[in-house]
């Protein structure tokens, strides 16, 4: 396997994470379809992000364990648990803190917000794992 390839499936899998997990033109449709996802299980949850487990896989296949390796897989951990927090939280209707602000105004998704963050990992991965091919 090489690098080009798992890059590739990288890329692959944010697309994936743009159209399904993150689709939504505002923060209520975005949190809607991400509860939908937690309350059809946590395992479901938790797989509808594989670009976390190429990351986790790459570092170990490729034996890159430098500090954009490390940061990458941190980025996407974070992303999972805050997202995991959130959800738990308005399950339990706890206050949501800094989240209420956007919620309760319905925010703005923009399609090239999204695309900019999967644009960002991408350029991250590449930078993390290009000289380890």
């Amino acid at each position: 396997m090489n690098f080009q390839f798992i890059l590739s499936v990288f890329i692959m899998c944010e697309v994936f994470e743009l159209f399904y997990v993150q689709k939504g033109e505002t923060i209520s449709y975005y949190i809607a379809n991400l509860l939908l996802l937690y309350k059809r299980g946590i395992l479901r949850f938790l797989c509808s992000h594989p670009s976390f487990y190429i990351s986790i896989f790459a570092a170990i296949y490729l034996s890159a364990y430098n500090a954009l390796a490390v940061t990458l897989i941190i980025f996407k951990a974070l992303d999972i648990v805050m997202k995991l927090v959130l959800l738990q939280k308005i399950e339990n209707n706890e206050p949501l803190g800094a989240f209420a602000y956007m919620i309760e105004r319905d925010m703005d998704i923009s399609f090239f917000m999204k695309m900019g963050v999967s644009l960002f990992y991408a350029a991250l991965f590449y930078a993390a794992f290009n000289f380890y091919a």
